[in-house]
């Protein structure tokens, strides 16, 4: 439509310019005098007998007066007649032919322009024939199905389907999801910075942070929660019937939204947090609602809205009584990437280990880095007056899923020497790109020795940051196992009515050229999917690094040094899936303060006694007893399956077998209590301190103990141990290497001039 308007005012412009061409010209032809100003005026025109008509001479002496006057009267109107001719009626007339003319060739300009790009454009029948049938099938579905049907619920299960023929990443975004993805990207939404969930946990903290109109305060006059709820069922003296009914049905919904339990995962620092939510506070009200009938996803459109706004929250939290209410500014809620940045100490005398955690790769993650690093360089100057820079550094991508591509190309930039090549993407229709560091590296390799913590999680964005710092040598990765391996990019386009697609367009290569994809997907069918097949180790290929090191494509980033972490449980996974560990934390705040455990130093914070691990298997104990936990659910459906199949197959004398396997699990899970009690026992305090510290409190503590963190300060600290990891390996031939040196020249040669370079 936008394309035919712009050409039907082509053909009025093509039509109407000869009429602005002329005009001058006969403008002319009535004599235009200039006006003050650069404006134009018209100059009257007489006829000739007027303009002689002050010669009285000439008037008296004609001795025909009558027949002078005829004369004059014919004259002047054969003038007349001829001026109109010439000057307006042959003008309009030419003026005429020239606009007919101009139209009907605008009018052929326009039809061709029109309908050219139609038949250039027109898609083929490969195309064309399954957007026709979809079209049709939904509108027979929707107009003579023998019951009504969810046009829009058919539309989304079938492009689902066809897209989970491709692969897992490409993705219809419907309205909701797709505002999910953009805030993904960009890092940042309007709300109040909370993340909840309809789950069973709870969570108590008696020492919220007053701030502003902030300020977490009691309404004795409203009803309350459990035991806080108005006790007195009485009708008061001054209490019609109406309004008693009305009380009463308020308190029954507040006690159903208790009940229902719309709970905070997460308060964000910075925001909700500061103003006193907590995780496991559950949501009773938002500005006046009452959430009785109010979904997750209902609560959460709620919560959000224009920065500025006040939106006022009313929960409970376990071990304080009545309802409390906080109101709180809606803001633009920026998700900070970089979780942690601090000094780790590894002895009194040295505070010269950086440490910055990374979740995630969005819009301003290499901002947050940068900002975090020169935090980190200033610290360690001031502490030692001077003396010192920041000399080494842990960049911990453990868990890390990605985000943009560019802003790992960012992050790269900060360690990576400048020219250096960084990373390229390259598709079926996707343009060949290649980017380059194009500044200096604000992290000196020579100066600061870098470690990067990896670990299985650690994918697309966060690989494309280890890869190339692994292949320019100026880092080394330390982790227990193979990163993700998704060298896949994906492109989010937004498409009408607020949704948007997002599929993948391209694979990226690391510095040395390797793709280190772990599985290729292939184009499946209706009933499978899309096909995957692992990439082989016997088809990795050799790569080498800029210091010659030889490393491997396909599967993902391995580490140059392996430390392997502890691995959770069965009985650890077990409880932590099941929350049991936020319900006991919720029982442990009614009966304790958080003021009893405090020392000084928060990460020597210890709640957790032996009592408290009695208190705690016993109440595991009681909920498995009541039906309310499974220890072996996690091999419920295994067994299931196996006690089913063999049913099946007439073996129903084993089944008692299977019986007794189940019996024995448990006992087994039971007495994992004793030999895992160290992991379990941490795992308890942290989620009761969830209750009261900040996210980044409970990172910091956590880091102090773990093991691979604990290796890479070792691995920083000891003489020579960094650079020989660094140094080329021994064990490849110089030839050999030459060669690929020459060949990685050749391939990076073609590929930029192929490619846009940034």
């Amino acid at each position: 439509m936008s394309r035919l308007i712009t050409l039907l005012s082509i053909v009025l412009i093509v039509s109407l310019e000869p009429v602005s061409t002329f005009q001058p010209h006969h403008r002319r032809r009535h004599g235009i005098l200039p006006r003050k100003g650069g404006d134009f005026l018209l100059q009257p025109r007489t006829t000739s007998w007027l303009q002689n008509s002050n010669d009285d001479d000439n008037e008296s002496s004609s001795p025909f007066p009558l027949l002078r006057f005829s004369n004059v009267t014919l004259s002047t109107t054969k003038h007349y007649l001829t001026t109109t001719w010439n000057d307006r009626i042959v003008p309009t007339w030419d003026r005429v032919k020239v606009s007919v003319f101009s139209f009907g060739a605008g009018l052929l300009f326009a039809t061709f322009a029109l309908f050219l790009p139609l038949y250039t454009s027109t898609p083929d029948t490969k195309l064309l024939q399954p957007v026709t049938l979809f079209e049709t099938i939904l509108s027979d579905l929707d107009s003579t199905y023998v019951d009504p049907v969810d046009t829009q619920q058919l539309f989304q299960t079938g492009i689902q389907a066809m897209l989970q023929s491709l692969d897992p990443y490409t993705e219809f975004e419907a309205k909701e999801e797709a505002q999910n993805v953009m805030e993904s990207i960009d890092g940042k939404y309007g709300g109040v910075g909370l993340v909840i969930a309809g789950t069973t946990q709870s969570a108590a903290n008696t020492e919220a942070k007053p701030a502003d109109d902030g300020v977490v305060r009691d309404i004795s006059s409203n009803p309350t929660v459990g035991s806080s709820f108005l006790d007195d069922d009485e009708m008061d003296e001054d209490e019609d019937e109406y309004d008693y009914q009305v009380r009463q049905q308020e308190k029954r919904r507040y006690e159903q939204a208790a009940a229902k339990g719309i709970r905070v995962v997460k308060a964000f620092e910075g925001y909700a947090f500061d103003y006193g939510l907590r995780p496991g506070d559950r949501l009773l009200a938002v500005d006046d609602q009452i959430l009785d009938d109010k979904t997750v996803e209902q609560v959460r459109n709620v919560l959000r809205g224009t920065p500025g706004s006040r939106v006022t929250i009313q929960f409970q939290r376990d071990g304080v009584e009545g309802i409390q209410t906080v109101t709180i500014p809606r803001q633009v809620v920026r998700i900070n990437d970089v979780k942690l940045a601090t000094l780790l100490r590894p002895n009194d005398q040295d505070p010269s280990v950086g440490y910055i955690r990374v979740s995630a790769f969005s819009s301003d993650t290499g901002a947050e880095v940068r900002q975090a690093i020169l935090n980190l360089q200033r610290a360690v100057e001031d502490a030692s007056h001077g003396e010192r820079t920041l000399e080494n550094l842990i960049l911990d991508l453990r868990g890390n899923p990605g985000g943009l591509l560019t802003s790992a190309v960012d992050v790269c930039s900060l360690f990576a020497p400048k020219g250096s090549d960084i990373v390229s993407a390259k598709g079926r229709g996707f343009p060949g790109i290649l980017y380059r560091s194009r500044v200096d590296p604000l992290v000196d390799p020579q100066r600061t020795k870098l470690v990067v913590l990896v670990n299985g999680q650690t994918a697309s964005a966060a690989e494309i940051v280890s890869g190339a710092i692994q292949d320019l040598d100026v880092g080394v990765i330390l982790g227990s196992e193979r990163t993700f391996g998704k060298g896949l990019v994906q492109n989010v386009e937004s498409l009408p009515f607020d949704t948007a697609l997002k599929f993948t367009v391209a694979k990226y290569y690391t510095p040395s050229g390797r793709c280190i994809q772990g599985v290729n997907y292939k184009q499946g069918d209706n009933d499978n999917g899309f096909g995957r097949q692992k990439v082989a180790e016997r088809d990795r290929a050799t790569y080498y690094t800029r210091m010659g090191r030889l490393v491997k494509d396909g599967g993902g980033i391995e580490a140059d040094v392996r430390v392997d972490a502890p691995k959770a449980s069965a009985l650890e996974v077990t409880l932590l899936r099941s929350g049991i560990f936020n319900d006991f934390a919720a029982l442990w705040s009614q009966n304790h303060k958080l003021t009893d455990y405090v020392n000084a130093d928060t990460k020597k914070l210890d709640v957790v006694n032996d009592d408290t691990y009695k208190q705690f298997i016993a109440y595991v104990k009681e909920q498995q007893q009541q039906g309310n936990l499974e220890l072996e659910s996690l091999y419920s459906k295994p067994l299931t399956d196996l006690k089913k199949t063999l049913k099946q197959s007439g073996y129903l004398g084993a089944e008692k077998s299977v019986e007794q396997l189940q019996a024995r699990i448990v006992r087994d899970i039971e007495s994992d209590f004793n030999k895992y009690r160290k992991d379990l026992m941490e795992d308890l305090s942290q989620s009761i301190l969830s209750r009261y510290l900040p996210e980044s409190m409970l990172i910091e503590r956590g880091v102090q103990n773990d093991v691979q963190v604990q290796a890479a300060m070792q691995l920083l600290q000891t003489p020579g141990k960094y650079e020989s990891l660094l140094a080329r390996d021994t064990d490849v031939p110089v030839g050999n290497l030459q060669m690929a040196r020459a060949e990685e020249h050749r391939l990076k040669e073609a590929f930029r001039k192929s490619v846009a370079e940034f």
